[in-house]
């Protein structure tokens, strides 16, 4: 087919059938593509990429071959790692599908029908089937079908806020010359799809349908960006690779020291499964997800919804905050905040006593309300609030009563106000609404201006809490340059030795330059969405963990591509749609909040891996020179498995409720690419472990000296209650003793069920000759609980004396 090159139209008859068919069967239906749907097995096979994911998997193998030969009438443990597999993968596919989403949302915000003028004649026509060429009629509460040029309009504004992020609606004039460094509010030529119109009407030409639109490659940018893994992710990854291969490792060093020692091939094995079973911590994926449920309830509470658990923790690694100004650092809508009278009103006008009161009912009588979708434009929508706030329904209508209008003049883009005129009884009075320099005022007054500059340069600072926290807070506006950095330096945001750069200017640096450049600014005015992801990812290459807000369209792309996409609950669908995070009230300090809640929920996840590795860590270490001095095996993997699942598991879950630390928002945020073993961790579980193996070979030692059984019953004693007293080691730094004993009440429940556990298992003659335990004196009572404590004692000791 031919490329239609020639878009012009007789504007009287527009085009003719023919041509238009001609022209869809080449340009395609007006609507935005989006990706076909993936099969679930493409989106499971996806999420088996997941480490963590294959290392639950081979833990449910070993523990459904263990629960077979040891147990066949009991699958529970190979059920219960199962199911958590089952919930990991559920969790990655509806991450997945948030994209496919947010495409739909896009979709819905096109309008069905659309007035279009075709062989001279005005017909209503589906949207989809408008082509470039068309002629378009437009009229308040109308949705623009399609990017277009403005042939001819009256008193005719758009709100394009969803698009470039301005909260006023935006005046079009046909006569308007563009500029090569036009953004696409400067744009007074043009309207773009999916646009409301707010007042006037208007004639456009299209220009561009579908895909091709502003709103269509915003589209496209979302489909073409890929969903970024969570640090957390990442880290976890990593241990599970780690501790996979420390599991192959020691189940051939196994076998064999097994074989060597002149123990048998299956003897052999089976303390092989043990040794893989003390290196896999089964349970800390599902730490790791109840600590992020948690994280997500505690936030709910604070009013911010996380689409994504691993969210919770991402947002405490932010280093920094890339917001949009309108609807986030501003609010998208207007505000009556005060109300200055600089004159005695007439006494024809003082309808209450109250001087206040007076003017904004005059507002009131100087503007024009609309029912239509989209209300009113922004002015006159916050008049009418502060009205209802102040005046009651029987007040407002007793000062209405008197009064008739007789004529009204609407806001035009010349005379720059709005003028009604009334009849009250025999007086005629006209008020007029409009720009303070546009009013005429008959009696001109320093003082006024004076006033007026005071009022328009106020602004609200807010972020003080962040910048504290060790957060870069960056600003990106579709508004002018002038008017961003003022509010940026209002707000603390642009401060000495930083700048501010326009999308004009930002065009021409490379995104090489850019990633060297990037951390001089702090405004970025007049962006565009392809803008915004330039600077989200440019900050992603200097390693910095970015979390992107904003409300609109035009926000989504960079939402997306962001570690942590944040936006506001009065923003559009698909804003959310692309997010990670909605903030339900829109109040910019509620991210403070999360990223708080973020450090305490990566702060206990730690204390879990402080808990739970030094525990395996010291089995596999106890198994290993169990074999070495030919004692065998000390425990089974069954026991093994009761000990991780009863002394580690269910009190190691009460951490995740453990409150933050002291000073946590003062430190500095977690760097993207650190390890969750930095700061000391490493050392402080290897150094644990040691502790746990020689108090270990300590009961095995004593225990031998009676019998073999009497040994590994001490053995599974000391490692299950050193393992639940060291919970209480991982709760913080401070020493137990400086904290409230019942601050984590959960914790003090879960150890005592625990060690109880423990008890009844080795003492009650069932459970005994299940496990292969068997009952041990008073003596063997006291030296095992006695050996339990010394990982506390030991602790505590370096906690006093600072050394920890």
């Amino acid at each position: 087919m031919k490329k239609i090159e020639n878009l012009q139209t007789d504007v009287q008859k527009g085009l003719i059938q023919q041509e238009a068919q001609e022209r869809l069967r080449y340009y395609g239906l007006n609507s935005i593509d989006t990706q076909a749907n993936k099969s679930i097995f493409t989106y499971v096979k996806e999420a088996m990429k997941d480490i963590t994911i294959l290392i639950l998997l081979v833990a449910t193998g070993l523990s459904t071959y263990i629960a077979y030969q040891t147990h066949p009438d009991d699958f529970t443990e190979p059920v219960v790692i199962f199911s958590i597999v089952l919930l990991n993968l559920y969790l990655s596919i509806r991450q997945q599908k948030s994209a496919e989403k947010s495409m739909e949302q896009l979709k819905k915000m096109s309008t069905p029908t659309s007035s279009v003028l075709r062989e001279g004649v005005v017909k209503e026509i589906n949207s989809s089937e408008i082509v470039p060429g068309d002629i378009v009629q437009l009229t308040l509460g109308d949705r623009v079908p399609a990017d277009a040029k403005v042939i001819s309009c009256v008193n005719f504004f758009v709100d394009e806020s969803f698009l470039t992020g301005e909260s006023e609606p935006n005046e079009k004039d046909a006569s308007y010359q563009a500029s090569e460094t036009d953004g696409l509010s400067d744009r007074k030529d043009l309207v773009f799809s999916g646009a409301l119109v707010v007042t006037g009407k208007a004639t456009i030409l299209v220009e561009k349908t579908g895909n091709e639109t502003e709103i269509g490659k915003i589209s496209h940018l979302i489909s073409n960006e890929i969903t970024n893994v969570a640090p957390l992710q990442i880290k976890m990854q990593k241990l599970g690779k780690i501790l996979g291969i420390v599991a192959i490792i020691a189940g051939f060093l196994a076998i064999g020291i097994g074989i060597t020692k002149g123990l048998s091939v299956e003897t052999s094995i089976m303390t092989a499964i043990s040794m893989a079973v003390a290196a896999i911590p089964e349970v800390l994926p599902v730490f790791v997800t109840i600590s992020l449920a948690v994280g997500m309830g505690n936030m709910a509470i604070k009013k911010t919804i996380v689409r994504t658990p691993s969210t919770v923790e991402t947002v405490g690694g932010v280093s920094v905050i890339c917001s949009d100004k309108t609807g986030t650092i501003t609010e998208n809508k207007m505000t009556v905040k005060k109300i200055a009278p600089l004159a005695e009103m007439p006494a024809l006008l003082s309808f209450t006593e109250d001087q206040e009161k007076n003017l904004l009912f005059l507002f009131y009588l100087a503007s024009s309300f609309s029912e239509s979708e989209g209300g009113s434009n922004p002015t006159e929508s916050a008049i009418k609030k502060a009205i209802d706030t102040r005046f009651s329904e029987k007040e407002l209508q007793e000062h209405l009563s008197p009064l008739k209008k007789i004529k009204e003049l609407p806001f035009d883009s010349k005379r720059k106000r709005m003028t009604d005129v009334y009849q009250i009884g025999k007086e005629y009075v006209s008020v007029t609404k409009g720009a303070f320099d546009r009013l005429q005022l008959a009696n001109p007054n320093e003082h006024y201006l004076t006033i007026h500059d005071q009022l328009a340069n106020q602004a609200y600072r807010v972020l003080g809490v962040a910048k504290q926290a060790g957060i870069k807070t960056i600003m990106i506006t579709g508004d002018h340059l002038l008017t961003a950095s003022r509010i940026a330096k209002e707000v603390g945001i642009l401060e000495e030795g930083n700048e501010a750069i326009t999308g004009a200017e930002l065009k021409k640096i490379s995104d090489r330059d850019l990633v060297k450049r990037i951390d001089r600014y702090r405004v970025f005015a007049r962006t565009s969405p392809e803008d915004k992801i330039r600077i989200v990812k440019a900050f992603q290459e200097n390693d910095e963990i970015v979390a992107m807000t904003g409300d609109g369209v035009n926000d989504a792309p960079a939402l997306k591509a962001a570690d942590v996409g944040i936006a506001m609950g009065s923003g559009t669908e698909v804003a959310k749609e692309a997010s990670d995070m909605i903030l339900v009230d829109d109040h910019f300090v509620t991210i403070v909040q999360a990223v708080e809640e973020g450090r305490r929920v990566y702060q206990n996840i730690r204390k879990s891996l402080y808990a739970m590795l030094g525990c395996n860590i010291s089995a596999l270490t106890v198994v290993l020179l169990s074999l070495l001095f030919g004692w065998g095996a000390p425990v089974t993997a069954i026991q093994l498995l009761i000990i991780k699942v009863v002394a580690d598991g269910i009190p190691g879950f009460s951490l995740s409720v453990e409150p933050s630390e002291e000073k946590n928002m003062e430190k500095q945020p977690i760097h993207k690419n650190e390890s969750i073993f930095s700061q000391g961790l490493a050392v402080k579980i290897l150094e644990i472990s040691v502790v746990f193996t020689i108090v270990t070979l300590l009961a095995i030692v004593i225990g031998r000296t009676q019998s073999v059984a009497i040994a590994e019953t001490m053995t599974f004693i000391v490692l299950g209650l050193s393992t639940i007293s060291h919970m209480y080691n991982c709760r913080s730094e401070q020493s137990i003793l400086r904290l409230k004993f019942l601050g984590n009440p959960l914790l003090v429940l879960t150890t005592m069920i625990g060690a109880l556990i423990i008890v009844l298992l080795v003492t009650i003659p069932v459970t005994q000759h299940i496990f292969g335990f068997v009952t041990i004196g008073l003596t063997n009572w006291l030296w095992v609980l006695g050996l339990s404590l010394i990982p506390v004692i030991y602790i505590e000791i370096k906690k006093w004396t600072h050394l920890f």
